[in-house]
């Protein structure tokens, strides 16, 4: 409580009176309700997403390849369709959420990438498999970020990070999940092709999950129903100096430049291209990585356990370690070490067992940067909208980092890897490079205007709030 107690009041400032007693009773009531109920849909919701994008992995060494006669860089191509899916849909995904209700929007997205999962184990080749996996990543792409801006208006600032945290983390879990659970499905017999059981499975598991988001999920915390009203007063109260209060502001264009011109904005985007790069490498070849050193498909599927547990175990931390570290840069900059360390060791032995070392390594290290990155950009942007269009920026343009990794590593270059492994060694020292030039320019910024704190004498509220994180009382978060 006495911590919660210090992050409010860093939170609240001079600006505004602390909370008393009873509300900090209140606030804790509100996030545990909100946790319970809201983080746990959505982070459960991630894991079968995560399924989901795996799937495609696994079924290729289930038989996919052969059974579709797939040739050269038709799987790469597969692969990338998901990412340009993404990207088109990804800008328009955040503000079509402020027009249509979060619960709907969010729950629909899980029951329609569902369904085209389902739809592709009944594909017949190559162009109709790239065709659902362009399809795929178009109906997913509003949930990573419509969560990510779900998450910012119903959390307090500070507590945004540690949830981004626990949501990015459950990626890892459903990771782990995938791989026993596609070599079970591969070994049984049925009418189905081994591949075909994959994508039924998966997408009927996170049909079912979503088809509870209308029961589980509320719009906003002034409306929903399991909340209290002293708790939907207090929430209201601390998103309201925030300036996050979602449920009752409208789409502001003028947020919407600001975001696309802030070059800070961009900085963000650049750090999760980059990090997302080798973030995939995982997910898309780990499978793939661990059978070309000799081991069978049902082997190199239970294996992927292992490696996903390592990148769930990356994950999880970063809640904790942008604390113990004073900071998501620094935590960034850490984890871009180790991956950094995780490449070099791939590249420089032929090992096999090394190989697979090095795969657990960058498993662990390499998807930490891609969840700090958001957590870090969204406790420091405020705005009705340009949280939003920040957060879709983000990821749509940071997105097509993973569309580089799925044509590099290709099956030519087995088992070495050696041009998959040297470009995504680049990209996290591009990711490191970039991460301490913006941690320079926030701390610059935080440095004049404590030397400068502005005049916002004569402007109107809308026009204060259309300040965004550029209200000269506002202080970034390094």
């Amino acid at each position: 409580m006495d911590e919660q107690r210090h992050e409010t009041t860093a939170l609240l400032g001079p600006v505004h009176p602390l909370l008393s007693d009873k509300e900090h009773e209140c606030l804790s009531s509100y996030v545990r309700k909100c946790d319970r109920r809201l983080m746990f849909y959505l982070c459960m919701g991630y894991a079968t997403d995560s399924l989901n994008k795996m799937a495609l992995s696994n079924a290729k060494i289930a038989g996919l390849t052969s059974d579709l006669n797939l040739r050269g860089t038709d799987i790469n191509w597969a692969l990338g369709a998901y990412y340009v899916g993404c990207f088109v849909f990804q800008l328009p995904s955040n503000l079509i959420l402020k027009k249509v209700r979060p619960t709907y929007w969010l729950s629909g997205s899980i029951f329609c990438w569902s369904l085209v999962t389902i739809l592709t184990a009944f594909v017949t080749s190559a162009r109709q498999l790239i065709w659902c996996r362009f399809v795929f990543g178009a109906v997913q792409a509003g949930y990573l970020t419509g969560s990510i801006y779900y998450i910012s208006f119903w959390y307090p600032r500070h507590m945004v990070r540690r949830r981004m945290g626990f949501f990015f983390a459950s990626a890892g879990l459903g990771g782990i999940c995938v791989g026993p659970l596609c070599s079970v499905l591969t070994s049984m017999d049925s009418k189905w092709l081994p591949w075909q059981r994959i994508f039924v499975v998966i997408g009927a598991i996170s049909l079912l999950w979503s088809l509870l988001g209308p029961f589980v999920l509320a719009d906003y915390p002034d409306t929903a129903s399991f909340l209290s009203s002293d708790e939907q007063q207090l929430i209201l109260k601390i998103m309201e100096h925030q300036n996050t209060v979602a449920s009752t502001q409208q789409v502001r264009f003028v947020q919407v430049k600001m975001a696309l011109l802030d070059f800070k904005v961009w900085l963000w985007t650049a750090i999760d291209f980059c990090a997302n790069a080798a973030t995939q490498v995982n997910g898309m070849f780990g499978p793939s990585i661990i059978e070309s050193h000799g081991y069978s498909p049902q082997t190199a599927q239970a294996l992927t356990a292992l490696t996903n547990f390592m990148a769930f175990s990356g994950m999880a931390s970063i809640a904790y370690t942008a604390r113990i570290l004073r900071g998501s840069s620094t935590a960034i900059a850490l984890s871009n070490i180790l991956t950094i360390c995780g490449f070099l060791l791939a590249l420089c032995s032929s090992n096999p067992n090394v190989h697979i070392l090095a795969l657990f390594v960058f498993s662990f290290a390499s998807p930490q940067p891609a969840a700090h990155g958001p957590a870090w950009q969204m406790c420091n942007l405020q705005g009705n909208t340009k949280p939003a269009m920040a957060a879709a920026m983000a990821s749509a343009f940071g997105g097509l980092g993973p569309l580089a990794t799925a044509f590099v590593y290709r099956d030519e270059d087995r088992p070495q890897y050696t041009r998959g492994h040297l470009v995504c060694l680049l990209m996290t020292v591009a990711c490191f490079v970039v991460t301490l030039v913006l941690r320079r320019v926030l701390a610059k910024e935080n440095r004049r205007r404590d030397l400068d704190c502005g005049d916002l004498e004569g402007m109107s509220d809308e026009q204060v709030q259309d300040l965004a994180d550029n209200h000269p009382h506002f202080r970034y978060r390094l």
